[in-house]
């Protein structure tokens, strides 16, 4: 103990700022007086002989090297030279941090056997895609072990459900440990609906734990963490046109859209990071049905000219009929000309993608939507393709949400 303790102890330590000044002082003096006398031996031309110049570049090099190791050893955990901790610290470190913040509930204790399942009859043990049917005092048949879902009963042990979660019929359900649900229900259907259900109540559980609303710098607009129908604030941005700020945008989805970036460390990636979230937002489906913007002027601008940009960028994109395109562009004018014809600062335009197509309302007031095949799709590749207009909207994305680790994956 006093060893590891000692350890620390150095790893934490740091040299005093009087080390630096001592250095830099006798640094000064040393080239000044070498700097003297080297002048009082010059040549014809007033000039240091080589050897000199030489000896002064060497002094100067050895100098600002010696600095910059002090600087950079001064810190043990960053810079050229550092500690690293090794896998197996790591790897005790995460399991002291889960101990000491386990979120299992105060009925799990590590000191007893308190994690041994204790299971009455009638109940339906999951984990890692076993079912165990127990019999049951009330003549339900027993039946062998069998697979059921497999990987599907994972639950993550950051966001726990809790008993109260879940009740469907006769059903209840309570998390056993981090890989495994305890279930009592009367059949195997039963098990497997509330196995779904913890895992979708889970998710979003975990997402909600995460999220936050943002402030975009630009413009200093701020937008809220959740829309009304349920999908999470992926990231936001600014659109500029030279140096203008026309308006900022957010981009809202469901969680496959955030799981999607889970796997990519924070800051590292992007391509890659930035693919996964584009395909993830405009491929849409049952668990990730539309992606939306919302759109907030920070600058007067009349409907035709907005109009015509969102749809400058949506067109080559689209490939599809230029009437889809034409039709959007209608519904955008429609909707700002109900407010006079000028989309003044603080207008707020959404746009809801889906596999049919776009629907465009302008400050809370729906318009229309476009049905088309692909166009929804477009308007997603307009925001998170390689040559988005909106770069600052990708990397506040990839920005919030890589690395979080949402959930585990089924």
């Amino acid at each position: 103990m006093e060893a590891r303790a000692k350890r620390l102890s150095d790893e934490g330590s740091s040299l005093p700022p009087t080390h630096f000044l001592v250095l830099l002082v006798l640094t000064a003096l040393s080239l000044i007086g070498f700097t003297a006398a080297a002048l009082t031996i010059t040549d014809d031309a007033g000039e240091p002989s080589f050897e000199s110049r030489m000896v002064f570049a060497a002094l100067c090099a050895v100098y600002v090297l010696f600095y910059n190791f002090c600087r950079d050893m001064n810190d043990p955990f960053d810079g050229v030279y550092q500690i690293k901790r090794s896998s197996a610290a790591s790897f005790l470190l995460q399991i002291k941090w889960l101990i000491a913040s386990q979120p299992f509930g105060k009925d799990v204790r590590f000191d007893t056997r308190g994690l041994a399942p204790e299971f009455d009859d009638e109940e339906i043990l999951v984990g890692k895609g076993d079912l165990e049917v127990q019999p049951a005092s009330s003549g339900l048949p027993e039946r062998n072990t069998q697979q059921v879902v497999p990987s599907a009963a994972s639950v993550t042990a950051d966001v726990p459900v809790s008993h109260e979660a879940l009740s469907i019929e006769n059903a209840q359900m309570i998390t056993v440990d981090n890989n495994a649900i305890k279930v009592t229900a009367a059949d195997e259907s039963t098990a497997e609906t509330v196995i779904l259900e913890a895992q979708h109540k889970a998710k979003y559980a975990a997402v909600e734990a995460k999220m936050q609303s943002l402030k975009e710098k630009a413009t200093g607009v701020s937008f809220n963490a959740k829309l009304d129908d349920g999908l999470y604030l992926v990231g936001c941005g600014v659109r500029k046109k030279a140096i203008i700020n026309v308006y900022a945008v957010a981009m809202y989805s469901s969680p496959t859209a955030l799981e999607a970036l889970a796997p990519f460390p924070s800051g590292k990636q992007k391509k890659e990071a930035q693919v996964a979230l584009r395909n993830a937002a405009r491929t849409f489906g049952p668990s990730s049905p539309n992606t939306s913007f919302v759109l907030e002027m920070a600058f007067k601008a009349d409907g035709k000219t907005i109009a015509g940009a969102i749809a400058e960028s949506v067109k080559p994109r689209q490939g599809g009929s230029g009437s889809d395109v034409k039709d959007l562009e209608n519904l955008i004018v429609q909707g700002v000309s109900a407010k006079g014809g000028q989309a003044t600062k603080g207008t707020i335009f959404r746009f809801d993608c889906t596999e049919e197509g776009v629907s465009v309302s302008v400050d809370g007031s729906a318009q229309g939507t476009v049905k088309s095949d692909g166009i929804g799709s477009a308007l997603v590749d307009a925001f998170m393709d390689d040559k988005a207009v909106s770069p600052q909207l990708v990397n506040s994305c990839l920005d919030t949400w890589c690395g979080k680790d949402l959930f585990v994956a089924v």
